[in-house]
């Protein structure tokens, strides 16, 4: 538990503090990407639920997570997808954006913080799972993807 709240901290940097002074912050990034996947997989499915009732989160700002994700990481941007990669006769092209990705999973992880601080244990790992499952892991799957094309490129 105490591994994925400092994975949290690590990531959650990257939205709420500007042009921060790291080297190589794409790699860094990256390899805590892949430590918060790690940790979510090894959970995944083996949660128990809090029945008891807490206060709702605070909005967290998602226009400011994102222009300080753009200080951060000014080659996040859009890219192309295909929509379903199972359809080989005429698979269809969409757009994606890595700085909404990494946003989203930003505020979702913001929310999880949130709840370590303020509900319990139980329930902010219960949230982090739901919320991987149902929303963060395809962004997180997806900003991997783009780190690694971009690295390609140079």
């Amino acid at each position: 538990m105490e591994n994925l709240q400092k994975i949290i901290n690590q990531i959650i940097q990257w939205g709420i503090t500007p042009k921060l002074s790291i080297k190589k912050k794409e790699l860094v990034l990256k390899k805590s990407l892949i430590s918060l996947y790690q940790e979510y997989l090894l959970i995944e499915g083996n949660i128990q639920e809090d029945e008891k009732e807490y206060p709702e989160a605070p909005e967290f700002n998602f226009e400011k997570i994102s222009n300080t994700i753009r200080s951060n990481f000014p080659k996040l941007g859009f890219y192309q997808m295909v929509l379903d990669p199972f359809d080989m006769i005429k698979p269809d092209n969409g757009l994606g954006d890595a700085n909404d990705d990494l946003s989203d999973i930003i505020k979702d992880l913001m929310e999880v913080q949130w709840r370590f601080q303020n509900t319990s244990n139980v329930d902010a790992i219960w949230y982090f799972e739901f919320i991987m499952r149902n929303h963060s892991e395809r962004h997180l799957v997806n900003i991997l993807k783009t780190l690694k094309d971009l690295e390609e490129q140079l």
